[in-house]
């Protein structure tokens, strides 16, 4: 009898070690994830505020912000004020006026871990509403016989609008949690723009400095901003 019980035991044993041998391991797998953060972020332009402490003849102040729509997408908005009075050896003017841009930007860098950088190409529509005011200008010459005349109108043109395009190109770094510091180069073209009678534009707000010669502009800027966080996914 013991050796049908042995028998029966041995089987048994036998069995469960084969079962245990077919099992496939299990490998758990990693189940870290980071979120991204999307929210309103918002600052100012540090170069627009450097300039007009440094540069007598300018003053100007420029808000900016974007918010996330996509891993890679943004829309971006850029407003502000700007003031030249600008003395030259043939003309003394100014210009003052407001101005806002409008577009989104694409992030190229993919960031790893919970990094949140951007380097990003971006494009905007920009608008302004601005005046000018010719103080002085003197008449061309081509010779130096005689004086040169100087004219003193002193007219004001208000209401003057213009719209342009621009790309631009940079980056924002997260040097902070939610604060980033950003940098980015501009390259625009005028697409329409009012001009007062019997004088051209020298500078239109948000567009920079104006050329007969071309409709093309370039411009920077440098950046603080705050990220309002909303939500992750």
């Amino acid at each position: 009898m013991w050796r049908y019980v042995t028998s029966i035991l041995i089987f048994l044993v036998s069995h469960a070690a084969m079962a245990q041998g077919d099992e496939t391991p299990v490998i758990k797998n990693d189940s870290t994830t980071y979120e991204a953060t999307y929210g309103l972020r918002v600052g100012i332009d540090i170069a627009s505020l450097l300039r007009t402490a440094l540069d007598e003849e300018y003053t100007g102040l420029q808000i900016m912000g974007d918010y996330r729509l996509t891993d890679r997408w943004y829309v971006a908005a850029e407003l502000g004020n700007e003031a030249v009075d600008r003395e030259t050896n043939q003309i003394d003017f100014e210009t003052n006026g407001s101005f806002i841009k409008l577009g989104a930007d694409y992030n190229f860098y993919k960031n790893w871990l919970d990094m949140d950088n951007m380097i990003y190409v971006g494009f905007r529509v920009g608008a302004a509403n601005y005046s000018q005011t010719l103080d002085r200008f003197d008449y061309y010459q081509d010779n130096n016989l005689f004086p040169v005349e100087s004219v003193f109108p002193r007219t004001e043109t208000t209401g003057l609008t213009a719209i342009w395009g621009e790309l631009q190109a940079g980056l924002k770094v997260q040097v902070l949690n939610n604060v980033y510091m950003s940098l980015n180069v501009q390259l625009k073209r005028s697409i329409t723009e009012d001009a007062p009678e019997n004088f051209d534009n020298l500078y239109i707000p948000g567009f920079g400095r104006t050329y007969d010669t071309n409709e093309i502009g370039v411009g920077y800027s440098y950046g603080l901003t705050y990220r309002i966080p909303f939500f992750k996914k």
